[in-house]
């Protein structure tokens, strides 16, 4: 079941809202919905001019990272569709 939430937002904020979503593919529906999950899941509200990882998302940033520094865990280059669904099938 879904239900309506209604918030008071400026006209212009609305929009570049709304075009940024559009730029990334999403509605501002889903976007809305899914910060609204990650602050339930969290308990946390997070206000960022940046993309911020979480602890998570963070260490495996950091180990691939740190893969592709020291030139490890790397496989291709690949020149058809075919040598990248072989390589994830081995």
């Amino acid at each position: 079941m879904q239900t309506m939430l209604s918030i008071k937002l400026d006209k212009s904020l609305k929009q570049k809202a709304q075009d940024l979503a559009h730029t990334l593919g999403v509605s501002l529906n889903a976007v809305v919905n899914g910060y609204i999950k990650e602050f339930i899941i969290e308990r946390k509200v997070t206000f960022a001019d940046h993309p911020v990882l979480n602890a998570k998302k963070r260490k495996l940033f950091d180990k691939l990272l740190a893969d592709s520094r020291e030139n490890k865990n790397i496989i291709g280059p690949f020149h058809s569709a075919e040598e990248v669904i072989k390589a994830l099938n081995s």
